[in-house]
């Protein structure tokens, strides 16, 4: 079923919602109709509904400061590429295949004593968006216990924690994006248009 991109009332991108909770929120007057799917409605017994594509809140709403550490995440925040040789697995569709990359720990468990790594002298989590990279399976072969310098390899871009934005584009980093969607969202190589 289609899904429904949410603005907030200054048509920034919040989110990807459902179509069931994107109508339910039409209904209870929350959102106003931006922009709806081509040759497609909603029928009820007693009323016939635009097919809602593009919906913005009526309220302003403060978006999130965090993004959750996930495999999913990790996965989005660098483009479903491996960050030592650049590979990036497709599926026959020209979808992101994260099942075929690994995680990696940039500085390796083994070289852990407390569960924390440094980091241009900060100190972070061992297992944290600071140290954890997505990895096609090869490169995690090769570099095994290793840091990227002991075995020969470069990462391609420093880990980082994402930014509020970046959970924005994270979110759709793992759907495929519809036409109309298209004048709402900043040109980015994280999303896959139709």
């Amino acid at each position: 079923m289609a899904e429904v991109l949410l603005l907030n009332s200054d048509y920034s991108p919040i989110r990807v919602v459902s179509w069931e909770r994107a109508i339910t929120m039409l209904l209870s007057e929350k959102v106003s109709l931006v922009a709806q799917y081509a040759d497609r409605v909603i029928r009820s017994p007693s009323t016939t509904l635009p097919w809602p594509a593009v919906v913005m809140l009526k309220a302003y709403s403060k978006m999130q400061n965090r993004v959750r550490f996930n495999r999913a995440n990790v996965m989005a925040r660098d483009l479903f590429r491996c960050q030592y040789c650049g590979l990036a697995p497709k599926t026959r569709e020209g979808r992101p295949q994260p099942g075929a990359l690994t995680l990696d720990h940039v500085v390796p468990r083994a070289q852990s004593r407390d569960g924390t790594v440094v980091i241009q002298g900060r100190r972070f989590p061992l297992t944290g968006w600071e140290n954890v990279v997505a990895c096609c399976k090869d490169c995690n072969r090769k570099k095994a216990a290793r840091t990227p310098e002991q075995a020969g390899m470069r990462l391609l871009a420093v880990p980082r924690r994402p930014s509020p934005w970046d959970a924005v584009r994270l979110a759709f980093g793992r759907a495929v994006i519809p036409n109309e969607w298209s004048d709402f969202l900043p040109g980015d190589d994280v999303v896959l248009r139709r």
